[in-house]
């Protein structure tokens, strides 16, 4: 082969395949297939490459610009002041005492493990804490790590101070000016711990329930009482100050700032003079008959306004600001006679004789009896082997329902409760539903938290519970307000209330709204106008003439009924009074019960008296508004 012709073939035939027939090539041969293989697999992927790069930037853009941002920006949340609770007469009864608090966010701490170490080894040097404490909680895993924990509350002056210098080379940690709640009055009278209740921690339960409205760990949350209920409005809004921060996430300039909203005050029906006074007369005739728990209702039977709520023992909330002790928990609860317990509105008890002004206005409006009608007492009634007894031995003779009620004759409402002879009673069925629409049997409405619903026993409730089918007696029982029927000091404050205000069933309420008050009274009333005259007309002769005739010389006329409630065999009564004054115009209702105090008339009316005296002086001395 020629050398010319060799270049021939390769320079100038366009498929330079053959030489002379002959295949030309270098090394192995590259088909088509591989070529488009080639080809094809760089496009997919660099295709690939350029919508995921668009998938970030335009869909997923605002996603990791957060993230970025959040690397930058660090927020820290402003507290808002809490609300302040004050009497009827604008008197502070919480507040808030400034104090330091230090919280930890684990997720802003640095990520490198010697750079953590050596921030929070310096935190626990400053606050004088225990660095493996801070070493566990900086170890939360999952969400966790961006909660807000505090670590260190009502921190020193000087040590806050140090911390506050310190604290530019310790991220994930805040210094902030919180709050502890302060009740001013709390230490001397006890009583209002249970009505205004304290703030704490949130418990586990509680952050999880509250997440949604902003709740972290180191936030406190009311727990009890007032606190509790009005937790929404006292709270307040938290605001915000965003820092820009370098990679180690030191703070280095101040990018933005929202105030905080402070929380709504809350003013009070509740006096506290006449709180103060009634719990000192509750406290001396428990003194005097040697026991030990109680409690007094004073209210505004016009719109249900509570004026005193007084439960004892009671205990100082103070103790449980920022945190309760221990030793002082662990005496509260191990105490027999649970101070902690708010009995004004919680306790349940048999009602004893204070339910027949109930039992009285069932009759009247079911015409059972009329105002005329007479019952002869002769010491109780006998029913086969069974004797139910009058409370005085050979009775009280022939009287009318006014009279009933002034001398509390169990014979009357034996009778007119489950009938007797010739008279047919009201019965269990008729008996009961009066007794709910009264509101015995469920919660009244009061806004402090816990209350008790009482109980109301029914002949279907009976059967099924005890096995057992109703009998007479169990009528007799529940007319006097003995037996299973059980109530709250604060039902039987509304129910005297609703034949004080004419018939109107009324919810109690301790806070008086912003706007314009609006009664809590029923659109429509529980029985008829003359009903209710008949026993308000019974109430007044209670106090003049009957078992209550002990408050007939006090300057304000007072209408009124004692009760004395068995309940054990082997333990004393319970003593109950109920009333309300001016007769004519009822502006307060007063209802004490001494548990375990024996005779209502002995020990309950000389509490009444001291409250209603100290209502009236206090109104006097007001030029004649309470």
């Amino acid at each position: 082969m020629r050398g010319e012709d060799f270049q021939h073939e390769v320079l100038f035939e366009e498929s330079t395949t053959t030489v002379r027939g002959q295949s030309l090539f270098v090394g192995r041969a590259f088909g088509r297939r591989r070529f488009l293989v080639a080809i094809l697999v760089p496009v997919f992927v660099l295709s690939g490459l350029i919508f995921r790069a668009g998938w970030m930037q335009i869909v997923q853009g605002a996603e990791y610009q957060g993230k970025a941002e959040a690397n930058r920006l660090r927020e820290q949340s402003i507290l808002p002041r809490r609300g302040i609770i004050r009497d009827r007469q604008g008197r502070v009864l919480a507040d808030n005492v400034p104090r330091f608090q230090v919280t930890m966010t684990p997720l802003e701490l640095p990520h490198a493990q010697e750079e953590m170490d050596a921030a929070l080894g310096r935190a626990a040097r400053v606050l004088g804490l225990s660095i493996v404490d801070l070493q566990t909680l900086a170890a939360v895993t999952s969400t966790a790590r961006d909660e807000t924990y505090a670590i260190a509350e009502q921190v020193p002056y000087e040590q806050a101070m140090a911390f506050a210098i310190a604290l530019p080379e310790l991220p994930g940690f805040d210094l902030q000016v919180a709050a502890r709640r302060r009740y001013p009055f709390s230490g001397e009278i006890p009583s209002l711990s249970h009505v205004l209740g304290y703030v704490g921690k949130l418990s586990p339960e509680e952050l999880e329930n509250n997440r949604a409205a902003g709740y972290v760990h180191a936030d406190e949350i009311g727990k009890t009482g007032l606190e509790r209920s009005y937790e929404s409005l006292l709270r307040g809004t938290k605001g915000s100050r965003t820092s820009e921060v370098d990679a180690r996430g030191r703070i280095k300039a101040l990018v933005g700032e929202s105030a905080p909203v402070d929380g709504t005050d809350v003013r009070l029906s509740l006096d506290l003079d006449l709180q103060r006074i009634s719990e000192r007369a509750l406290r001396d005739a428990l003194t005097s008959a040697k026991v030990a728990r109680g409690a007094v209702v004073a209210m505004d039977p016009r719109d249900g306004s509570v004026l005193a709520l007084v439960s004892w023992p009671a205990y100082d909330d103070n103790n449980f600001s920022g945190g309760v002790s221990s030793t002082i928990y662990k005496a509260l609860i191990e105490n027999p006679d649970q101070p902690l317990f708010p009995r004004a509105w919680a306790g349940t008890y048999p009602s004893g004789s204070t339910v027949k002004i109930v039992v009285a206005a069932a009759a009247l409006a079911e015409h059972v009896i009329t105002p005329a009608t007479t019952i002869f007492s002769s010491g109780g009634i006998r029913v086969g082997p069974w004797f139910f007894p009058d409370w005085k031995a050979g009775g009280h003779g022939a009287v009318n329902v006014r009279g009933a009620i002034a001398w509390s004759v169990n014979t009357f409402f034996y009778t007119i409760g489950g009938g007797y002879e010739s008279l047919v009673g009201l019965g269990v069925d008729r008996l009961t539903d009066w007794y709910r629409r009264f509101g015995l049997g469920s919660k009244t409405g009061i806004d402090v938290p816990g209350e008790g619903t009482g109980f109301v026993p029914s002949r279907k409730w009976k059967e099924e519970t005890k096995g057992e089918r109703w009998f007479v007696g169990d009528t007799y029982n529940l007319s006097i307000g003995q037996g299973d029927l059980l109530v709250t000091p604060v039902q039987v404050a509304a129910y005297t209330s609703a034949i004080a205000n004419g018939g109107f069933k009324v919810i109690p309420r301790l806070e008086i709204p912003d706007a314009a008050p609006t009664s809590t009274q029923s659109g429509e009333p529980i029985a008829a106008a003359d009903v209710i005259a008949t026993v308000r007309q019974g109430m007044r002769e209670n106090v003049t003439y009957g078992s209550g005739r002990a408050l007939a010389d006090m300057p304000v006329a007072v209408s009124g009924k004692t009760g004395t409630a068995q309940w054990h065999s082997e333990k004393n009564f319970h003593a109950w009074f109920t009333a309300y004054a001016p007769s004519d115009k009822p502006e307060i209702v007063v209802t004490v019960l001494l548990e375990e105090g024996g005779e209502g008339s002995s020990v309950s009316v000389p509490v009444a008296r001291k409250v209603l005296q100290a209502w009236w002086d206090l109104r006097r001395n007001r030029n004649g508004a309470f």
